[in-house]
C-alpha cells in the first residue's frame, strides 16, 4: 500500500512497506472508571494515544494524568452527549442545555444548524479547554463520527487549521463491510463510506494530515480477544488508526458499560500482544505523522 493513500508526502520519514498503527482510546474525561482503564492501558503499553472529553465529568483528573503520564492526546470534540461548555445552543440542546444524544443529532444535521456560530463557538471552547490545561493537542477527532456530515466537516477543518492542529481522524470503516450484520451498526457504516468522497476532498484541501483508515469501527460494543485478533490479521501495509474504547465500568454513565473491561482485557491479552510482534506492527501516534510537514 502507498503512503498516496493519505495526505503525507511521499517523503514522509516512515518505510511505507510495513504497519504502523495509531491504538486510541476514545472518551478519556468521561468517567473515573473509563479514565483508570485508559491510563493505565496506556502506562503498559496497550495503546499509544487518547482523545479526550472536554466536557467530560472527569475531565480535570483525566488532562492532569494525561500531563503526569505524558499520554498523547486529541480532543475528542462532542456536539451529542453532555452539556455544552459555553451554555445553551439554539436549535442543538434541550430544555435542560444539553446535548441531544446521537440519533438526535444526526436528525438535526439533516437540515440547516440553527446557530452554526455558536456550534463553532463551542468546539472552539471544547479545544481550548484542552489546551489551557496544559496539552498541546496532536489531533482531532468527534465524538460519533459527526465530522463526516457536511455542515460540520468544514467547521473541524477550519478549527485545526485556527489552532494549528495537523492532523484529524479520517472514520473510513476500514473493514470488509460485507462481514458486518444487516444491522443499526451495518447501516450507519454504510452511511459513512457514502460521506467519505466528499470528506476527503475537503481534508486534502485543508492540507492535514490523516492516516489511511479507521479499524475497529465494526465493533464497537464488541470488541473481544476473538474478534481483535482476527482485525489484526486483516490490517495491510500502511499507516492506520485503530479505535478502542477500554476501561473499567462506571455504571451511571452510558459511556462505561461492562463492554469496556471486555475491550480491556482483550488489548491485554497475551495472545493480541505476540500477534502486534509477529506481524511487526510499530505503533505510532498522530504526531508521529507530522514529521514530514
Amino acid at each position: 500500500m502507498s503512503l498516496s493513500r493519505f495526505n503525507v508526502p511521499l517523503s514522509l520519514c516512515y518505510d511505507a512497506a510495513m504497519i504502523r498503527l495509531i491504538i486510541n482510546a476514545d472518551d478519556l474525561g468521561s468517567g473515573p472508571g473509563r479514565d483508570k482503564g485508559i491510563v493505565w492501558a496506556f502506562r503498559t503499553g496497550l495503546i499509544s494515544s487518547a482523545s479526550l472529553l472536554a466536557n467530560g465529568p472527569t475531565f480535570h483528573k483525566a488532562a492532569r494524568q494525561a500531563l503526569i503520564y505524558a499520554i498523547p492526546v486529541g480532543v475528542h470534540l462532542n456536539l451529542s452527549e453532555g452539556c455544552p461548555l459555553t451554555g445553551p445552543i439554539q436549535g442543538l440542546t434541550n430544555n435542560l442545555g444539553q446535548f441531544p444524544g446521537k440519533y438526535r443529532l444526526r436528525a438535526l444535521l439533516d437540515r440547516p444548524l440553527a446557530a452554526p456560530d455558536m456550534v463553532y463557538k463551542e468546539l472552539c471552547a471544547q479545544v481550548t479547554r484542552v489546551i489551557e490545561a496544559g496539552l498541546t493537542p496532536d489531533h482531532l477527532d468527534t465524538h460519533q463520527h459527526f465530522f463526516l456530515f457536511p455542515q460540520l466537516t468544514e467547521m473541524v477543518l477550519d478549527l485545526a487549521e485556527q489552532f494549528a492542529i495537523k492532523a484529524v481522524r479520517l472514520p473510513i470503516p476500514s473493514e470488509t463491510l460485507e462481514n458486518i450484520p444487516s444491522s443499526l451498526l451495518g447501516h450507519e457504516l454504510a452511511l459513512y463510506q457514502r460521506l467519505i468522497p466528499g470528506v476527503r476532498k475537503q481534508m486534502e484541501r485543508h492540507g492535514v494530515i490523516y492516516p489511511s483508515g479507521l479499524w475497529g469501527m465494526s465493533l464497537l460494543n464488541n470488541l473481544s480477544e476473538t474478534s481483535l485478533i482476527h482485525l489484526i490479521e486483516e490490517i495491510p501495509e500502511g499507516t492506520w488508526e485503530l479505535m478502542v474504547h477500554p476501561g473499567y465500568p462506571d455504571l451511571d454513565s452510558p459511556f462505561s458499560g461492562p463492554e469496556r473491561l471486555k475491550e480491556l482485557k482483550a488489548l491485554a491479552s497475551p495472545r493480541i500482544r505476540k500477534l502486534l510482534k509477529t506481524r511487526n506492527i510499530q505503533k505510532t501516534t498522530f504526531r508521529d505523522l507530522t514529521c514530514a510537514s
